[in-house]
């Protein structure tokens, strides 16, 4: 998976988004051009588009959305306002339809200027885009690779807030965790605590989002001001989280996200994760964007 998926998106142009802190807010509109510039070098985790990032072999988007009151519509967020989420999620949609036994996990967990109606109508644009491609959400189904192949659903929407108990097709946000649940702001911390969770993980009904990302504190941003998050963090983070996932067999992980998804062969590194759990497959092709990996437990 890929974290913070649609800041490829996010541009230096665009206006302030309300993800961020009022000190933030302030400093970027202080120094107008020059601030956002600075916003845009710290927030942005992903360079490839999305269609890029689905070829790559990316399976798991998650998102942050703030609805305009100027136009009416539902931009991603990343520090910056991006591209309409209609506009992600159709490159997702077309991507599906040419690539019909591929599987997305969407997961918006933070919402801003947003109240039920407005949470009503994205549910409707987000229905409209996917259709009959939306895997339900119950609690006693069965939802391996086989049962969604046969009954043709590709997309499962994990949508954060309590309106979705009214609607069938959305999972909530209570089905999947995160760890850890805060970043750590150093990678030798990070990596302490995902062994500790790898060889301690307890066993959870729905999925689990080992989240292989590092932020710093406000302050130390401030003192690398004129550097970036891609050059401070993630070109170290990202190729030491691949690292991890080579040295041994690791059981117990689901989906795993990082920073910049491109860097050091981090999709092709797991999904050879999957060759090594016993199947009796004894490669794994990614050609054209399309998989082909075990079926049985699958790492995303």
């Amino acid at each position: 998976g890929s974290h913070a998926s649609f800041s490829c998106t996010v541009s230096h142009f665009n206006d302030i988004s309300p993800d961020n802190s009022l000190l933030v807010k302030v400093l970027g509109n202080i120094s107008c051009c020059v601030g956002r510039e600075r916003i845009y070098q710290w927030s942005r985790t992903q360079d490839l588009s999305v269609t890029q990032q689905l070829t790559s072999g990316v399976r798991y988007f998650e998102a942050q959305v703030a609805a305009r009151s100027r136009t009416g519509d539902f931009r991603v967020v990343c520090g910056l306002y991006g591209d309409e989420l209609r506009s992600c999620m159709t490159e997702i949609k077309s991507f599906l339809d040419t690539h019909e036994k591929e599987v997305i996990i969407l997961d918006i967990n933070n919402f801003y200027n947003m109240d039920d109606i407005l949470h009503m109508k994205l549910l409707s644009i987000i229905t409209h885009c996917f259709d009959d491609k939306l895997c339900p959400f119950n609690t006693g189904s069965d939802v391996s690779l086989n049962s969604l192949w046969n009954q043709g659903y590709q997309v499962i929407v994990i949508y954060h807030h309590e309106i979705i108990n009214e609607y069938d097709n959305f999972w909530p946000g209570t089905s999947i965790n995160y760890y850890p649940p805060v970043a750590p702001v150093t990678s030798a911390e990070l990596i302490l605590q995902l062994e500790k969770h790898s060889e301690n993980a307890p066993e959870t009904k729905y999925f689990k989002c080992l989240r292989g990302i590092v932020s710093y504190s406000k302050r130390k941003c401030l003192s690398r001001l004129s550097s970036s998050r891609k050059h401070e963090i993630s070109t170290k983070v990202t190729p030491e989280i691949t690292t991890w996932l080579q040295e041994k067999h690791r059981e117990n992980l689901n989906i795993v996200i990082v920073d910049y998804m491109h860097l050091s062969n981090f999709v092709r590194h797991l999904v050879y994760q999957n060759v090594s759990r016993g199947s009796n497959s004894t490669s794994v092709s990614l050609t054209n964007g399309e998989m082909s990996v075990p079926q049985e437990q699958v790492t995303i």
